[in-house]
Parts: C-alpha cells; sequence; structure tokens
C-alpha cells in the first residue's frame, strides 16, 4: 500500500487588493451618478418641452379669442352707431332749436352741466344755479313755455350738506355760495314745437 504524503506548503489564494474594490466601487458610482444625471436631463427637456407646447397652445387660444372678442365689438359698436342714426333720422323734434329756447328761459346765473334723451319727446336736464330760487324760477319758466307739455323737478343737491357747520363756516369767510344742482325733467309738445319751428321759417 502505496501513501502520498505531500511534504509542501499549501499555495495561499491570491487577494483582491482593496484599492481595487475601491476603484471597482468609484466607477460604479460614478456611472450610476451618469446614468442618473441623463435622465433627469432628459426629463427635464421634456418638461421644457411640453411647457413651451401649453405656452404656445394658451397663447393660440388668447389671440383667437381677441380677435373673436374685437369682432364682436367692432360689429356691436357698428350696429350701436347704425342705431344711433336711424334714431337721429327718425326723430322729429330737432335738438339745435330745442337747445337754444331752452337757454333762452335759463337765468343769468343758470348753468347746463348735462342732457339726455329718455324718449323722442322726453329729456333730462341738470342745471346748476347759485341758489335754489334760481332753480324753482326756471321750473316755472319750463312750464309757462308753449314748446313744453309739462315739467318736473327730480332732483336736487348742493355743493355744501345744510349739517356740515365748518363748510358752511368757510363759505361765509370766502362770501362763496353754494352750488344747486337741479335735475328737470321735460316732455315736450311735439305738435307746438313744429309749429314754432314752421312759422319761424316764414
Amino acid at each position: 500500500m502505496l501513501i502520498d504524503i505531500n511534504l509542501l506548503p499549501a499555495k495561499r489564494k491570491k487577494s483582491v487588493p482593496f484599492w481595487v474594490w475601491l476603484m471597482t466601487g468609484i466607477a460604479v458610482l460614478a456611472a450610476g451618478l451618469a446614468l442618473f444625471a441623463a435622465i433627469h436631463i432628459k426629463q427635464g427637456q421634456v418638461e421644457r418641452a411640453e411647457q413651451e407646447l401649453a405656452t404656445q397652445q394658451q397663447l393660440r387660444e388668447t389671440l383667437e379669442q381677441a380677435a373673436l372678442t374685437t369682432s364682436n365689438a367692432s360689429e356691436t359698436s357698428a350696429e350701436q352707431l347704425r342705431q344711433a342714426a336711424a334714431w337721429s333720422q327718425a326723430r322729429r323734434l330737432p335738438a339745435s332749436p330745442i337747445l337754444e329756447h331752452l337757454v333762452s328761459l335759463l337765468p343769468d346765473r343758470g348753468f347746463f352741466q348735462a342732457m339726455s334723451y329718455t324718449s323722442d319727446e322726453t329729456m333730462n336736464l341738470t342745471i346748476q344755479f347759485d341758489t335754489s330760487r334760481q332753480g324753482a324760477y326756471y321750473l316755472a319758466q319750463l312750464k309757462e313755455s308753449d314748446w313744453i307739455e309739462s315739467a318736473s323737478i327730480l332732483q336736487m343737491d348742493t355743493s355744501v350738506d345744510e349739517t356740515e357747520e365748518d363748510a358752511k363756516k368757510i363759505l361765509e369767510l370766502t362770501d362763496g355760495l353754494p352750488r344747486y344742482l337741479v335735475q328737470y325733467e321735460i316732455i315736450f309738445n311735439e305738435q307746438a314745437v313744429l309749429q314754432k319751428l314752421e312759422e319761424a321759417k316764414k
């Protein structure tokens, strides 16, 4: 019986140096970071592209809406002008002679502030006076006019509240006068006005 006896020392397995593991780990980490950065950059580019597309879409919708609004506004303005022109042509009572007549009835310290028609024969007229008595006087003049069917005071306001003592004292010191704004409703006698105008032409 043969016995094989190996008296040589056993070979030790070679171990991988630490720096190799370190370099490998660094390389793997660097590759992971590079991949993550690439994905993040790509995602950012996609988001920016989507935002630009949404912005362009919103801008286009805004421009379309603005163009539609402008078109509608132009059509509305044109229609209002046509209606105003038609109303003006349909009016039988000319404005200029009526205004001249109303001015001729004013006292010395009466000033027109506003005027508007509520119908073909009805006018709202706002006039400034120095005293409330002048406002009452003008109402009497309107009622006596052959051109006017009826007249009434809708509202009377003053520039100084009667309860404001300080304001009243200032007016007294400066010899100032409160101003009265009187709003009238005037209904014209259409037949009488047209007759007066025909007589004036002769």
